[in-house]
C-alpha cells in the first residue's frame, strides 16, 4: 500500500514539475518568441529566440507523457486527463492544472 502511495506521489511530483516547466516555456513562447517572430523582417530571428520554440515543443511532449502517467496512477477519467494535457498549450492553464492536481491529490490521500 505504501508503495502505491509513493508511486502516486512521485507521479504528482513529476507532473507538477513539468506543468511549471511547460507553463514557463509557454509564457516565453507567447510573450517573447511570437512577438519577435511576427515583427522580424525577412525572418531575422536570432537562434537563441528560435530555441524557445524548440525547447517548448520538447517540454510539451514530456509534459504530455508525465500527465498521462499521473492520470493513470491516480485513475483520472479520460476527460480530466485530456484537460490536463491541453493545459500545457495555454500560457497560464498549466499553472492552474498544477494547483488543481495538488489539491485533488491532497483530498485523495487524506482519506
Amino acid at each position: 500500500m505504501n508503495l502505491l502511495k509513493a508511486n502516486k506521489a512521485g507521479a504528482l511530483a513529476r507532473f507538477r514539475l513539468m506543468a511549471n516547466v511547460a507553463g514557463v516555456m509557454s509564457l516565453l513562447l507567447w510573450l517573447v518568441y511570437l512577438p519577435i517572430k511576427i515583427t522580424a523582417t525577412h525572418d531575422n530571428v536570432p537562434n537563441a529566440i528560435r530555441a524557445i520554440a524548440v525547447v517548448h515543443g520538447f517540454a510539451y511532449m514530456v509534459y504530455v507523457l508525465v500527465t498521462f502517467n499521473y492520470c493513470f496512477a491516480v485513475r483520472k477519467p479520460l476527460k480530466v486527463a485530456i484537460f490536463y494535457m491541453l493545459a500545457g498549450t495555454f500560457p497560464v492553464a498549466s499553472f492552474v492544472a498544477d494547483r488543481r492536481a495538488a489539491a485533488e491529490f491532497a483530498a485523495i490521500t487524506a482519506k
